[in-house]
């Protein structure tokens, strides 16, 4: 194309990347052009398409009236150059194709559109080169046919035009026809596949989304059943210690006051014991004894059940009371750490911490084997925190040798948790001690 014209004495203006450039003079040299003799006479202009470029363009957008003078008077300059009535210059250009590459496809349409309207004021033949390995994309297809919609004339890549006879030609064509049907069919398979897969997708996502509600409802028919067993077992603890206050109470009431009224009535007559038979005397006596007794363990056992203490004192007499008992009954020596200024809290809270250190140290003293236990209680002003510890042989090894824990363990989770506390258990063959937080207000 250039050779061509530069051989009848056309004028030409190529503005293309450095690398084109070299490669273009190399071939006009290698046919007899003196390059250096055309670039006098102003024949054969070579520019940057970079440089070029950068000459109209505004904020990645070309300027259409800087483009028209600018590119106009490179094309009347070279114009006035032409030889033998040769006078329209051939120009061949790279800067659509560096808008293309740079991503800027709608600057690259715009550009084409400018070199066609400047044609309608200046004679010139323009020849614009693409790498088709630039449309090599089915999204491509659209951009591709709007740029080759600004040309005149479309020319394949050199592969084909340098065919030398029709048949080889029109051979050529055949076998890209047959690729083109066969790509088709890859892409109408291709597709097919993804329809396919977006169906089994969506059976699958629709399938799990199935599944996904059948958990939501198991899990919701547990957590009101896990509800239901909260509030039951809540129902239970709330019921036993009610009826831990009534036996507690009758006790006091009825049968420790018929036991008081019997030991009087014995005392009553155990003046008389020296007229009896040595034998009834002794049975009285005896008799006398078993019902001091016996009067001892109702009072006990009733303020076990419920002491008395607990509401009419507090919590930190309460607990004084049943440690020196429990040591007292027991055997194990338990120490403690209650603040005598604790307070008085909620009834719910004192009787909660009452028994869990009840329950701990009736655990110490049938299954650990300690010989000590340890019970502290601190608090602050919005908390109340209860530890219980021994060194005994640890609930592991209570289980092993065939103890049961786990029903008073769970009853003091229980507890602590109906008041939002927390409650933990630490054990190993050292001792355990067992930990409860509640949240109170001071």
């Amino acid at each position: 194309m250039v050779g061509h014209a530069l051989a009848v004495g056309q004028p030409a203006l190529i503005v293309a990347t450095e690398a084109h450039r070299q490669a273009v003079e190399a071939v006009l040299q290698a046919r007899g052009f003196d390059i250096p003799q055309a670039i006098r006479s102003g024949r054969y202009v070579a520019l940057d398409a970079a440089e070029t470029l950068s000459c109209f363009m505004e904020n990645g957008w070309p300027n259409g009236a800087v483009f028209g003078e600018f590119i106009g008077k490179l094309v009347s300059e070279a114009a006035s150059r032409g030889e033998n009535g040769h006078n329209a210059p051939v120009i061949y250009g790279e800067m659509v194709a560096l808008l293309l590459a740079a991503g800027n496809p709608e600057a690259a349409v715009r550009l084409e559109q400018l070199w066609n309207q400047l044609s309608l004021n200046h004679a010139f033949h323009l020849r614009c080169g693409y790498l088709i390995r630039s449309f090599d994309r089915k999204e491509h297809a659209d951009l591709f046919s709007r740029i080759c919609s600004e040309h005149t004339t479309v020319i394949p890549e050199e592969s084909y035009t340098t065919l030398g006879s029709d048949d080889l030609r029109a051979r050529s064509v055949t076998d890209l026809q047959q690729k083109a049907q066969a790509l088709e069919t890859e892409i109408t398979e291709h597709l097919r596949l993804q329809e396919e897969l977006e169906r089994r997708v969506k059976a699958r996502t629709s399938q799990l989304q199935r599944k996904n509600q059948e958990l939501k409802a198991e899990i919701e028919r547990r957590e009101r059943a896990e509800g239901g067993l909260r509030a039951l077992s809540s129902r239970l603890l709330a019921i036993r210690d009610e009826e831990r206050r009534r036996i507690a109470r009758e006790l006091h009431d009825s049968t420790a006051q018929l036991l008081a009224a019997l030991a009087m009535n014995l005392s009553m007559i155990m003046p008389d014991k020296d007229a009896m038979s040595p034998v009834a005397a002794e049975f009285l006596v005896q008799s006398g004894n078993l019902v001091q007794e016996l009067l001892k363990e109702v009072r006990n056992l009733s303020q076990l059940l419920h002491p008395p203490t607990l509401d009419e004192m507090g919590l930190p007499s309460a607990l004084e009371w049943y440690i020196a008992k429990f040591t007292e009954r027991s055997h194990i020596e338990v120490t403690s750490d209650i603040p005598r200024d604790l307070g008085r809290l909620t009834r719910d809270i004192e009787l909660a911490v009452f028994r869990l250190v009840q329950e701990s140290l009736t655990n110490v003293q049938r299954h650990s084997g300690s010989a000590t236990a340890h019970v502290r209680v601190s608090h602050s002003d919005n908390e109340i925190r209860v530890e219980i510890e021994d060194q005994g042989a640890g609930i592991a090894a209570a289980k092993n040798a065939g103890g049961s824990t786990g029903i008073g363990i769970s009853g003091m989770r229980e507890r602590i948790r109906q008041l939002q506390g927390t409650f933990t258990v630490q054990s190993d063959s050292n001792g355990t001690k067992i930990s409860a937080t509640i949240p109170c207000a001071k």
